[in-house]
């Protein structure tokens, strides 16, 4: 049994880079859309008056 050596090895060489995905834009600008519409979605909850002073829907209703 012999020992291997370094120069028994073979050489290392870089992998070749994948070209990029054409879908890439598509899903960054969608995740961009998600986050505006959540903002958005967000933003319109925290600022709707309350329902009412006691805290029952159904009184602003039947009054």
């Amino acid at each position: 049994m012999t020992a291997q050596t370094f120069s028994a090895l073979p050489p290392i060489t870089p992998e070749a880079r994948a070209p990029a995905n054409p879908l890439k834009g598509v899903l960054i600008t969608v995740f961009a859309l998600k986050i505006a519409v959540a903002a958005f979605l967000l933003a319109t909850v925290s600022l709707t008056p309350p329902l009412s002073v006691d805290g029952r829907p159904i009184a602003a209703a039947a009054d």
